[in-house]
């Protein structure tokens, strides 16, 4: 059951940008991450920022403590200009196929935008929504479906955003909807901008009311999930041994799709024991069994001569990453 449906409301996932879902931040003593040009790059949960053409300088993003008054939130999506950025840039969420019955509608896209900048009085802000043609495929597999007007948005002040477009002729593939900030005022490295209480439902309703932050964790977990020693210390026991090899099962909450697992290489972040407790060395690891809820964690060391053997966190500074964003 897709996220709209089992939670209705919102159509973004994290709208409120939740002081704890900044997942891929954790360890991060700046709170910011330069964005490639090459890629698509996430910060706050489900929130992507792409480039409308792969070149020119990055920006970066960061989690921001500066949030407009007029609401509850305690963090805002902070967009940092940078040297030589020369095209525009793109912030914002894909909705997955499955929700097409609850998108395929008049819709409203309403914010609080916040810039700065050292030149600029003003940056024009608008929505662009784009339209999925295979079914969750958004690298590349999409087309514009529409543009809305650009809006003014002033220095300093909080500005509320707030745009009405139909989207009934969309497909039933997914859909893409970024605000654009034009790369004019993103190359100077002082400018900001600032997003904070997103939300995204049928424009003939009221604007739907926050979820719970258990309920906005839950939705965002399946597209993205990071296990440290903070959560779980040991991961599992070995299902299966060989002189090379043992396989450990690895359990966690299921998610959209099967997940591309990162695991640390560092056997002072990850580490295999043996049954009595002593810890191992020069192992390394992969996962060639997933699904959607648990996978299998290969350690492979040629002549380890353990019969068994447990894996373990050490510390809490390496981390299990899995991504199934769309």
């Amino acid at each position: 059951m897709s996220p709209a449906f089992s939670s209705p409301g919102n159509l973004l996932i994290n709208g409120g940008f939740l002081s704890g879902l900044w997942t891929r931040l954790a360890g991060n003593a700046s709170n910011a991450v330069v964005c490639a040009v090459e890629t698509r790059t996430f910060v706050a949960d489900r929130w992507h920022l792409r480039y409308a053409v792969p070149v020119g300088g990055p920006v970066s993003q960061a989690r921001s403590d500066v949030v407009p008054p007029e609401t509850t939130a305690a963090t805002s999506l902070e967009i940092r200009g940078g040297e030589g950025v020369a095209e525009k840039v793109f912030v914002g969420q894909t909705l997955e196929a499955d929700e097409a019955p609850a998108y395929r509608r008049e819709l409203r896209f309403t914010a609080w935008c916040q810039i700065e900048h050292s030149i600029q009085r003003a940056c024009p802000v608008r929505l662009v929504v784009s339209n999925a043609t295979t079914r969750d495929l958004f690298d590349g597999s999409v087309g514009t479906l529409l543009q809305t007007e650009a809006k003014l948005v002033p220095v300093n002040d909080w500005t509320r955003l707030d745009f009405i477009f139909d989207v009934r002729a969309a497909g039933r593939s997914g859909l893409v909807v970024e605000v654009e900030i034009p790369a004019a005022f993103l190359s100077d490295p002082a400018a900001r901008l600032r997003l904070s209480a997103a939300s995204l439902g049928p424009a003939s309703l009221p604007e739907p009311p926050p979820r719970s932050s258990a309920v906005e964790t839950l939705l965002a977990r399946r597209f993205f999930q990071r296990h440290s020693g903070e959560s779980v210390y040991a991961l599992g026991r070995a299902l299966a041994c060989n002189p090379h090899e043992l396989y450990i099962p690895f359990t966690f909450p299921e998610m959209r799709a099967f997940p591309a697992i990162t695991l640390p290489q560092d056997n002072a972040e990850l580490a295999v024991f043996s049954p009595e407790g002593v810890r191992q060395s020069g192992f390394v690891y992969d996962a060639p069994f997933c699904a959607l809820g648990s996978a299998v964690i290969r350690a492979t060391k040629s002549s380890h001569e353990l019969r068994d053997g447990y894996l373990a966190f050490l510390g809490y500074r390496g981390a299990i990453l899995l991504d199934a964003e769309l």
